[in-house]
């Protein structure tokens, strides 16, 4: 027994969007917009990302390294810790920015 459907929802795209569901249709194997939207929408899982605690953390991480560098800067004046013990913190300290970095990004593309 078909459906009938009495209420309209009209949408503005760009053409880049248009063009990606366009696309994406075609991957699915759907014939008709319609059909492929109320799937995408109705039967797949909505997954709400919490992202404070990363926002939180990323501030701390920056933090740390700003204070990375002051100390770098005070021991390279005076000559009482190895540079080279500093530059390996510097750069453990850059990399798990980045890595946290990448989380939020990926985070709040996918919300």
């Amino acid at each position: 027994m078909a459906r009938y459907r009495d209420k309209r929802l009209t949408i503005r795209l760009t053409e880049d969007e248009l063009n990606t569901i366009k696309t994406r249709m075609k991957l699915a194997g759907s014939r008709n917009a319609t059909d492929f939207i109320l799937t995408c929408v109705c039967s797949n899982t909505i997954n709400v990302i919490d992202t404070i605690p990363l926002l939180s953390v990323k501030t701390e991480l920056s933090r740390i390294g700003n204070n990375v560098n002051q100390i770098a800067r005070v021991a390279n004046t005076a000559k009482s810790i190895h540079y080279d013990d500093v530059q390996n913190l510097k750069l453990q300290v850059d990399e798990m920015r980045k890595v946290v970095s990448d989380a939020f990004d990926f985070c709040v593309k996918e919300r």
